[in-house]
């Protein structure tokens, strides 16, 4: 049997896994629950995570300016969000 390549860590980067994930959940929580508004908060500094998120649909809605410490630094935390009618219509507009 062949070798698999784990999904998790450097070598699982790139694939689109990440953004897959993200609209499976997105979708899920409009489509299925009926949410109206779904709201995440992630590191300014983790421009991969801010990427995806802008790829599914999320929007920037404000920057809370050093708001956590990790590893004995202040970052930045990017508030971002995505309403139930720009999921649809991102959702259309893909079929």
């Amino acid at each position: 049997m062949g070798h698999s390549r784990p999904l998790i860590g450097p070598r699982g980067r790139d694939r689109g896994i990440g953004t897959e994930a993200a609209r499976l959940i997105a979708g899920y929580g409009f489509e299925q629950l009926g949410l109206h508004r779904i709201g995440l908060h992630v590191h300014g500094h983790n421009h991969r995570a801010l990427r995806v998120y802008e790829k599914v649909g999320f929007v920037v809605e404000g920057v809370r300016r050093e708001a956590r410490s990790r590893d004995g630094e202040w970052v930045d935390e990017v508030v971002m969000g995505i309403l139930g009618r720009e999921w649809a219509a991102l959702s259309s507009t893909a079929r």
